[in-house]
């Protein structure tokens, strides 16, 4: 028994250790196929704000235009009519010294739409992106830093307000070529806003573009005065999500050579019909004279005619040896009048309509003072009887009134923004009579004499620190950040009284409405809780939206106290026939940051080795002890 008993102990303990290895190695394969492993999903990596330029280039906005129109006297055109009138052999032809503007329509387009359903988004052929740096979509929605979602390009201009800054571009070096003295931006929607630098035009977005960016899609005009002559005018391309291939648009627009020192430019032969028409409200006014210039063997020369009422007219005629020839308004004695000329298709009959007009002029004040306020950018609008407004005069405030000579008419006058301080007045429409005084249509503004005052009030904004049961609460340290800027602007110590600032902090800093600015409070008084930033923004008029009577609440929670421990009651309780050391607190799981997933599967581990070692003790027990325990009792 004693050679049986050496031979069998070896090879049950020898088999408990290899089962501990095959649970062992068990264990570890079901560890490495359990734990998640967090590879790359093949996403582009996008980084913004910090966006690099130099390695991801600027964003072309031809790439997302979706149309392009021209507007010549009123009138819109596309390529393919402009095309159909140039075949039918009367193309569109302008002079010198004509405007006309560029009609853009654009959408950005980050997302793919189903084909059978274009409003279900197809997510599968959409473009994704990784957040590293986060970002903030054009309605307001924050993607935190690693964040992954469908690319809305929009993001890229949110924060831009110039062009080092603005990734979105355009060439217009095509379009410089056309109006070497500049070019007049418009925009109607989209909220778009341009910074010319050089060759390129930079756009931004301060006010976004909508919710859906691809459902509004962004419209904006440039007016140019045409500086050249050109047979047609080509718009470069870029392929992109709209524009089929790099083909461009091309305008058949003929445009013309003439002196520009001449107004109504006859090319017509015989007699011409010139009439006379007046715009003065039955007042009287003085007769009117028509100059014809012209050029005869070389020699310039002028015919003079003197039209007397209302409704006048004269006969010129054109010899074949005369050239050159061209009408004008004599309008000596006629400071108090406004001339237009129009003329009819077949160049034969000319219309002179005089207007009585006056200086009127434009102060722009702050509400609180008389002084002129300058910093103000403002548009004046004449208003057709169709409802289409014209531009006809801009200017930025000084510290002088501003003239603008006008007719009887109706008008808007428009602040396209305010000075820092001030919040923007709303639009003033307004009557000039036929007896040349200023009536206005609404209840803005205010008229002194021959002046329209145009008043803009201060920005003010409330902040009230209170607790938990809306009490004042004094004590905390509270700081205002332009969120625009990035910078700091104000800081105060809280106290019973809500902390106002009126036009500008005591050290000089001045609101600006449309800016966005962050309430944050550093330290809190003793026995509460700091609170969270509170953001917000002053609308163009001065409101502050979500912010009642422009007072910001920030509230404080009191600090959390722990309960006192209730002192136990004394039970009876059997003996303890065995100690056991006292209770612990209870244990507290502190995350470190690991997977969940791995610590179950460690548990499972340490319970896979617990049963192993039980497995060995007990085939130990029956078979090794019992052996030695006999073997020794028979020695004995």
């Amino acid at each position: 028994m004693s050679d049986l008993a050496r031979k069998a102990s070896p090879s049950l303990c020898t088999r408990a250790v290899r089962l501990l290895f095959r649970l062992f190695a068990l264990l570890c394969l079901l560890l490495l196929c359990g734990v998640p492993v967090h590879a790359d999903s093949g996403q582009n990596t996008y980084s913004y704000p910090g966006y690099d330029v130099s390695a991801n280039g600027y964003v072309d906005l031809m790439r997302y235009m979706k149309q392009i129109t021209i507007t010549v006297n009123g009138q819109e055109y596309s390529t393919s009519e402009l095309q159909s009138l140039s075949d039918a052999g009367t193309p569109l032809t302008l002079t010198v010294g004509d405007t006309m503007s560029f009609n853009f329509r654009f959408a950005l387009c980050g997302r793919a739409y189903m084909p059978d359903d274009p409003t279900q988004l197809d997510e599968a052929n959409s473009t994704h992106v990784t957040y590293v740096n986060g970002t903030t979509y054009l309605n307001g929605q924050s993607v935190s830093p690693g964040s992954s979602g469908i690319l809305d390009d929009s993001s890229l201009m949110v924060e831009n307000r110039s062009s080092g800054s603005s990734y979105l571009r355009m060439d217009i070096s095509w379009l410089l070529e056309l109006c070497p003295d500049g070019i007049n931006i418009e925009y109607t929607e989209g909220g778009v806003s341009f910074d010319q630098d050089g060759n390129y035009l930079y756009v931004y977005f301060p006010n976004g573009i909508g919710n859906d960016t691809y459902a509004n899609p962004g419209y904006f005009s440039i007016g140019i005065t045409v500086d050249k002559t050109v047979e047609s005018i080509y718009v470069p391309a870029t392929d992109g999500y709209y524009v089929p291939g790099t083909d461009g648009w091309t305008f058949r627009v003929n445009v013309t050579s003439v002196p520009t020192d001449m107004e109504g430019v006859i090319s017509t032969y015989g007699d011409i019909v010139v009439h006379k028409h007046w715009e003065t409200g039955g007042q009287e006014h003085p007769p009117a004279v028509i100059v014809l210039h012209y050029t005869e063997n070389g020699v310039e020369q002028t015919s003079r005619r003197t039209l007397t009422g209302d409704d006048a007219s004269v006969t010129f005629t054109i010899q074949n040896d005369m050239t050159n020839c061209w009408l004008e308004e004599d309008m000596t004695g006629l400071e108090g009048y406004t001339s237009t000329l129009t003329s009819s298709k077949d160049g034969k009959t000319y219309t002179f309509t005089n207007y009585s007009s006056k200086e009127f002029s434009f102060s722009k004040r702050s509400i609180t003072g008389t002084d002129e306020l300058p910093g103000a950018s403002l548009k004046l609008y004449c208003l057709s009887s169709d409802g289409s407004q014209t531009l006809i005069d801009q200017w930025t405030s000084g510290t002088t009134p501003h003239t603008v000579r006008l007719y009887p008419g109706r008008f808007l006058l428009h602040e396209v923004s305010s000075p820092a301080g001030y919040a923007v007045s709303l639009d003033i429409p307004f009557t000039v009579t036929d007896d040349l005084t200023i009536r206005l249509d609404g209840d803005n503004g205010t008229v002194d004499g021959d002046t329209l005052i145009i008043t803009d009030k201060e920005l003010v904004v409330k902040f009230a620190k209170v607790d938990a049961a809306g009490n004042p609460l004094a004590g905390a340290v509270l700081t205002l950040t332009d969120k625009t800027t990035g910078e700091e602007i104000d800081r105060w110590t809280t106290e019973t009284e809500p902390h106002v600032i009126t036009l500008a902090t005591e050290s000089g800093k001045k609101l600006v409405a449309g800016h966005t600015y962050v309430l944050h409070e550093e330290s809190a008084p003793a026995g509460y809780q700091l609170a969270q930033d509170i953001e917000f923004v002053f609308n163009g008029d001065g409101t502050i939206p979500g912010h009642g009577y422009y007072t910001v609440t920030m509230q404080d929670q009191p600090v959390a106290t722990p309960s006192p421990t209730p002192t136990p009651t004394p039970v009876s309780t059997p003996p303890v026939t065995q100690s056991s050391p006292p209770p612990g607190p209870p244990t507290e799981t502190v995350q470190t940051g690991d997977d969940p997933l791995m610590w179950v599967w460690l548990a499972l581990g340490i319970v896979c080795l617990c049963g192993a070692a039980v497995t060995g003790l007990y085939y130990y027990r029956r078979s090794c002890i019992p052996v030695y325990w006999r073997l020794g009792m028979r020695d004995e």
